[in-house]
């Protein structure tokens, strides 16, 4: 983003005249966008002062910030819900509004805190806050239901299938009620693989 973007703000409101001319696009996405470029479209919103070039809100983004108004009004919103900490993170790390949202708890305006540490949010420490992040988001993920079994990649669930069938092939003729319990199964695995929208090749 243009770093002409007002920093501080005149009597009357942000100084338009940085703005005007300028058709670079506005990074307005986590990341990119700094603190102080949100604080000041945060006040040219709040104060109206867009108005002096343009007669909305709308307008103004798309004409003289270069991103639309939603993408606006998003970065205000992460402002307001989180602070100017959110973009001193966000431009060192990879973090996603909803995972800062879970750590927000450990980061405050002196730094990130993990294992009692603080990490000052300091270009020079861009790589211990980008690594203090992964590993608060990391914990902050939800375990697995205990008991549940791992999810399997379809190859490993083929080869298990085959094994399945070299074992069927190679076992001795079962009697009544063993034929009963594996034509059970049989089904039961035949209901559990009855996926939708799917046609059986001709064999």
């Amino acid at each position: 983003m243009d770093q002409s973007i007002a920093q501080t703000a005149d009597p009357g409101g942000v100084a338009l005249g940085r703005w005007l001319g300028r058709r670079d696009a506005f990074a307005a996405v986590a990341g990119r966008c700094s603190a102080a470029e949100a604080q000041s479209l945060q006040q040219i919103r709040e104060t109206r002062a867009y108005k002096e070039v343009e007669p909305n809100w709308e307008e103004f983004c798309a004409r003289h910030v270069g991103v639309s108004r939603r993408q606006v009004d998003r970065t205000i919103r992460l402002l307001e819900e989180f602070g100017p900490a959110y973009f001193h993170v966000a431009q060192m790390t990879h973090v996603t509004p909803d995972e800062y949202r879970a750590i927000a708890p450990h980061v405050g305006e002196d730094g990130v805190r993990v294992d009692g540490t603080v990490i000052a949010l300091l270009p020079e420490n861009s790589e211990k806050v980008s690594s203090a992040v992964a590993e608060l988001v990391k914990r902050q993920k939800p375990a697995a239901p205990s008991g549940q079994p791992p999810l399997l990649a379809v190859e490993t669930v083929l080869k298990k299938f085959e094994a399945l069938r070299l074992a069927v092939a190679g076992m001795q003729m079962p009697d009544a009620r063993e034929q009963s319990l594996l034509l059970y199964e049989a089904m039961a695995l035949a209901h559990t693989l009855d996926f939708k929208d799917v046609h059986l090749p001709e064999w």
